[in-house]
């Protein structure tokens, strides 16, 4: 029963339609009901992973977000990736500056939370306003996510995925392991038997004649 239970789990947890490489830095939307507004600019070289489409938006995970991206942005891939998603980014505190605002919009006017030096900034990326910060501060159930100005903080981006590509074919199998038909050392010998067997007498023979000659 349990096995069933996680089986169902990690089933829910896969992307709908498969996954798509984001060739370059797009945005990715939330949808409010009415319009599409953008979040951040997602990281190229990563994957979201991909749900249904419609009007031209589809809809796509990202880390441990939903939202959307435009469809013509993200090139589908028919391959599940062996990176999916930055683990490398983040933000931290400027050395001058002992807290900051956490704000829930880009325009920073709506603050939702104090962040101190002490806290794990991760970076899901840049806003669409410049020197502005999508962020997630802190882990598990009490995450807050938002905005920070880059005036008061010094971000790293996640490093480029280098293994944004199809999973790598299986290790080389040697010959003796593959099952591939392997050379017969007795065929070899007689091989060498009958070289031998041709190529003496013929010696001989030419030796004899020059010696008569």
């Amino acid at each position: 029963m349990k096995l069933a239970v996680i089986l169902i789990a990690a089933t829910l947890l896969l992307p709908a339609h498969g996954w798509a490489l984001i060739e370059r830095s797009v945005p990715f939307y939330v949808f409010d009901g009415t319009s599409y507004d953008v979040l951040f600019m997602l990281p190229a070289t990563y994957f979201v992973g991909l749900g249904e489409e419609r009007d031209g938006y589809t809809e796509a995970t990202f880390c441990d977000l939903d939202g959307y991206v435009r469809t013509e942005d993200v090139s589908a891939v028919d391959y599940e990736p062996l990176v999916k998603y930055p683990e490398t980014g983040e933000a931290t505190l400027k050395k001058t500056v002992s807290s900051v605002w956490l704000y829930s919009d880009s325009s920073l006017s709506n603050v939702v939370a104090r962040v101190s030096a002490s806290d794990e900034i991760f970076l899901y990326g840049e806003s669409a306003t410049d020197g502005v910060y999508y962020v997630r501060v802190g882990s598990g159930s009490f995450a807050e996510r938002g905005y920070l100005s880059g005036e008061a903080v010094e971000v790293t981006y996640p490093d480029q995925n280098d293994i944004a590509v199809a999973p790598s074919q299986p290790d080389y199998v040697p010959p003796e392991e593959s099952g591939e038909e392997q050379s017969d050392p007795l065929s070899a010998a007689v091989r060498v038997i009958l070289i031998v067997s041709v190529t003496v007498p013929a010696f001989l023979l030419a030796f004899l004649l020059s010696r008569k000659t």
